[in-house]
């Protein structure tokens, strides 16, 4: 079995066109979310809360997505 060195794995995703770099990002986002001891029930938790003072707007949101 031949191993990978991180570098040539960087190299490689590099190359890739952007489309699947934010799939591969993604997927590396929801690998880390499955380590974190109750995310889905948090997750789960927030989704089902329709308190109106909880929600965001878009602008809100935006922010959020951007820092």
């Amino acid at each position: 079995m031949s191993l990978v060195s991180i570098q040539e794995i960087k190299s490689e995703l590099e190359a890739l066109p952007v489309d699947l770099r934010r799939e591969l990002a993604a997927f590396l986002v929801s690998l880390r979310h499955k380590e974190r001891a109750g995310y889905q029930a948090e997750m789960a938790r927030k989704i089902d809360d329709a308190r109106p003072d909880q929600w965001l707007t878009l602008e809100e949101l935006d922010q959020k997505l951007k820092s």
